[in-house]
């Protein structure tokens, strides 16, 4: 099933910064992303879902130059209690700016199924990352080959809830 043709406007103007923004804060105060799930389906065209619509979280860092909030969706793993997220930015050469705001100011907010969480990010490159990598590719084998085609490590992100 792919997009149908009365929404793909809406579903093109998400893939823009803009509605990247607003994509953003739809997730943060719906707890649902609008793009997310019409992306699910424009991949898995004439066939049903291959896994079903999870909500994305909303992740707030606090830019590294600018001091300002920034919110932005994205897919996680969850383990034992904390959120893992792969900083691919999509198989890009470029880290993604969440992950280079996370390293500036490690302090953060997850905002998931309605319930916003202050989170501490610790950012996990090299051997570190080696133990959440293997279990996040088991499952998403994408990352592997995001990897294999670009020049830098992919950072892992872990979001523990601050004060544990």
């Amino acid at each position: 099933m792919t997009v149908p043709r009365v929404v793909r406007p809406l579903y093109d103007f998400l893939g823009t910064p803009r509605g990247n923004r607003l994509d953003a804060n739809v997730l943060r105060y719906s707890g649902h992303s609008p793009y997310s799930y019409l992306y699910g389906l424009e991949m898995s065209p004439g066939r049903r879902r291959a896994t079903p619509y999870r909500p994305p979280l909303a992740l707030t860092t606090i830019g590294r130059k600018s001091g300002r909030l920034h919110t932005v969706g994205l897919a996680y793993f969850e383990f034992d209690g904390e959120w893992v997220l792969v900083g691919s930015g999509g198989g890009s050469n470029v880290e993604p700016h969440w992950v280079r705001n996370s390293r500036a100011n490690p302090a953060a907010w997850v905002h998931l199924h309605r319930r916003t969480t202050p989170v501490l990010a610790e950012v996990l490159d090299g051997d570190a990352k080696q133990p959440f990598w293997t279990r996040i590719s088991k499952k998403a084998p994408i990352f592997d080959e995001f990897q294999a085609s670009v020049d830098r490590d992919i950072p892992l992100v872990v979001l523990r809830p601050r004060g544990s």
